[in-house]
């Protein structure tokens, strides 16, 4: 791990909050996510070899850019987050942009620096084929905001990490929303579901989890019910229709990825098959 670049002096900030991202690659949204945060105190990215111009547009915002090569999820967002300063952290993906509305509860919090709060919970909304999803259907939340050495990241998190937060404190549920543009297309929805679900299957199966008949048989059907209906993706018609159609598939793929590894291995067949071309 080596720093690239170093920020200007932080004294000129007002807002003591550090935001850390991990990047690759991030150079389509990097600038509107690091403008939505102007004025915090610290921006810290690990990036594990960007290709685009992520990293120009990192050292324009005054980010300290450090290279790291690529740990799995959780264990990168450690990285980033043991080099954070500030009394408070703010995690982001690099396509994702926090709303003026989140931005004012986010400093708005900090700044009261309520001792019995430990974090903030923030919601997320999803842009797909250029329209956000409708404010009624029912958002994924998580905890992207919380005090400094009050959490961290699990090393065997390789994928779908979250911060794990020390018991006691308050989660105050913020107000405004994360704007996610990652999964704009049908073709990104789809190189994502792929690559996301190999690497859940992997950890899966690095947990004991075993390949299971009835749930690759009810997996897709149940999942597309639940963000249909219940998490209300029909109110966002076509689009709500592929998105929950994607999002029962990618579960579906899970499942399926770990009887074909489990199968690989009771056939004595290699891990991957070969190229044939």
């Amino acid at each position: 791990m080596n720093d690239i670049a170093t920020p200007p002096h932080e004294a000129r900030a007002v807002v003591p909050v550090s935001v850390f991202l991990i990047t690759k690659n991030c150079a389509r949204w990097l600038d509107e996510v690091l403008s939505a945060v102007s004025g915090f105190a610290q921006i810290i990215i690990v990036d594990s070899g960007s290709t685009d111009e992520t990293l120009e547009i990192a050292k324009r915002h005054g980010a300290r850019i450090v290279h790291q090569e690529f740990l799995g999820y959780g264990q990168q967002k450690q990285v980033a987050l043991d080099l954070c300063t500030q009394p408070w952290v703010l995690n982001l993906d690099g396509d994702e942009v926090v709303d003026a509305e989140l931005r004012d509860a986010i400093i708005e919090l900090v700044r009261r620096d309520d001792p019995n709060v430990i974090g903030g919970q923030v919601r997320f909304r999803d842009w797909f084929i250029g329209v956000p999803a409708s404010k009624h259907t029912r958002a994924i939340s998580r905890v992207r905001l919380w005090r400094r050495g009050a959490g961290r990241f699990l090393s065997e998190q390789i994928v779908h990490e979250s911060v794990q937060l020390d018991a006691g404190g308050r989660i105050e549920h913020l107000p405004g929303w994360v704007e996610h543009y990652g999964v704009e297309s049908v073709a990104l929805r789809v190189q994502k579901i792929n690559h996301y679900s190999t690497m859940r299957a992997e950890l899966d199966a690095s947990r004991g989890k075993k390949p299971s008949a009835l749930k690759l048989f009810t997996i897709f059907p149940l999942r597309f019910l639940k963000n249909y209906l219940l998490r209300r993706a029909f109110l966002d018609g076509r689009r709500g229709l592929i998105q929950a159609m994607a999002s029962a598939y990618y579960s579906f793929l899970i499942e399926a990825k770990k009887f074909e590894a489990a199968e690989r291995e009771r056939l004595g067949l290699a891990s991957k098959p070969k190229d044939k071309s």
